[in-house]
């Protein structure tokens, strides 16, 4: 059966980088586990950065920033108590003395053809996302619709308190490796946070 991702992109798959092919191939009976460095993590003014220190106890963003910063990402695709497939993106920054989590579960919405992305343990955050190719082979995606998600019920957020998160995965010939950049904004007080890095398919 076509990973998730495939199912979603259908016939452009084929138009991603084969590295990143290989690396979206995420189903039960395939894995994937990678590691690298952040060669940056940065953005948000004081404000934001006191609310994601709350939000990293649902290990779902985070406050540290800084430069060269170890992590490790994991997806693992499994079934829900009802059957349908998802897929976690569990990602792990070592900041020193700390460990910070950014960890998340994505569905595909079959009537929508569309992902739908759950933030946090327990989830708190339900956004839908846009993947597009590009004419090099990276995968983008991009935020849409936002929801608080309490009790097992989504609460459409206003525009003016989404989190519009814009994300670049890319396969760097040179260095044999994978780069990605993630910015996140809100429309009222811009930056809330970003990070770049590479990484590689753990052995």
């Amino acid at each position: 059966m076509a990973n998730m991702y495939e199912r979603l992109l259908g016939d452009t798959y084929k138009n991603l980088h084969p590295e990143l092919q290989k690396r979206y191939a995420i189903t039960e009976e395939n894995s994937f586990t990678g590691e690298g460095k952040m060669d940056e993590i940065y953005g948000g003014s004081f404000f934001v950065k006191f609310i994601l220190k709350i939000a990293s106890k649902f290990r779902m963003f985070f406050s540290e920033r800084g430069e060269e910063i170890p992590f490790t990402i994991q997806n693992i695709a499994e079934r829900d108590e009802y059957g349908q497939e998802l897929v976690r993106w569990n990602r792990t920054f070592y900041f020193h003395n700390k460990k910070r989590y950014f960890n998340a579960v994505m569905q595909l919405d079959e009537n929508e053809n569309e992902i739908v992305d759950y933030f946090g343990e327990p989830h708190l955050l339900v956004s839908t996302l846009h993947f597009h190719i590009d004419e090099l082979g990276a995968m983008h995606i991009s935020s849409k619709k936002q929801w608080f998600y309490m009790f097992g019920r989504k609460m459409p957020l206003p525009k003016f308190l989404y989190g519009e998160a814009k994300i670049v995965e890319s396969y760097d010939e040179t260095l044999q490796c994978f780069r990605i950049h993630v910015q996140v904004r809100n429309p009222l007080i811009g930056s809330l946070f970003s990070y770049k890095g590479t990484f590689g398919e753990r052995e």
